[in-house]
């Protein structure tokens, strides 16, 4: 554009010349308004086209940045839901594992007291064996020892329930705390995630920014320049004028003296 544009200044500057080697100086006016009318109309349609092409390099990056949120979005979504289906995955394991300790408790608890069981049979047994002289004695007896072996059959009994109870508060307070471990990473995956999008937006903006300034900054230098090289035409074609001008003087002045002597005579 820069090119064409000096070959019509050159153009014109040819044109003008012969213009007022022909006329006076009421034409060069005249050519000279065309001629910054039509610089003028090239600047207005150039800074229109640099407008468009600005405009369509933002819509670019907005289509960009759509497309990226949209492929961020499906990535942790996807990412979220493999996570809670293996959290399920894992508390349905932890649920069938806490049954099994449970249910082997119990057995071994019933073994348990299945044998007391049979212990006290047998006691009772040679109990009913003994003496019957000493048996008031030995039925104080036996009555004090069932009354010891209920007390600690009922101490046993507390106890474990308490280290069932122990036990299930322990396991529970386990799972919170796995719980919240999860759930405390899960956020700051998703916290780093957002930080990283955010730093990627920020210097992709500022790249863009970066370009734009500078081709900002060309386009501008380049206008001065044209801006410039329009002036020094502008100013040749003046010198030129003014030259010619005088030329035009001296011959009128020859031509009135030659023409003088050929009256008087």
């Amino acid at each position: 554009m820069a090119q064409k544009d000096l070959e019509t200044a050159s153009l014109a500057s040819s044109d003008a010349s012969s213009i007022y080697a022909r006329s006076n100086a009421a034409p060069s006016r005249s050519l000279n308004a065309r001629r910054l009318r039509m610089a003028a109309e090239n600047d207005v349609q150039f800074l229109a086209n640099r407008l468009a092409k600005l405009k369509l390099e933002e819509y670019k990056a907005h289509k960009e940045i759509d497309r990226t949120r949209k492929r961020t979005y499906d990535i942790v979504s996807n990412r979220d839901r493999l996570e809670e289906a293996a959290a399920q995955k894992r508390e349905m394991r932890d649920q069938v594992d806490y049954n099994r300790r449970r249910e082997a408790a119990l057995i071994a608890l019933n073994k348990e007291k299945r044998a007391k069981a049979t212990w006290y049979s047998k006691q009772r047994l040679l109990l009913d064996k003994k003496d019957a002289v000493s048996t008031l004695r030995k039925q104080k007896e036996i009555n004090e020892c069932r009354i010891h072996i209920f007390r600690e059959e009922e101490r046993d009994r507390h106890i474990k329930q308490r280290e069932a109870i122990r036990n299930m508060h322990t396991l529970s307070k386990l799972r919170r705390e796995r719980e919240a471990e999860e759930k405390s990473e899960r956020v700051r995956e998703m916290f780093e995630a957002k930080i990283a999008r955010e730093e990627a937006e920020r210097e992709k903006k500022e790249r863009l920014a970066t370009q734009l300034v500078t081709q900002e900054a060309q386009l501008i230098y380049r206008l001065k320049r044209m801006h410039l090289e329009k002036q020094s035409a502008i100013r040749a074609l003046a010198d030129a004028v003014d030259v010619m001008q005088p030329n035009e003087t001296l011959r009128s002045q020859g031509s009135t003296q030659q023409g003088s002597p050929t009256a008087m005579s």
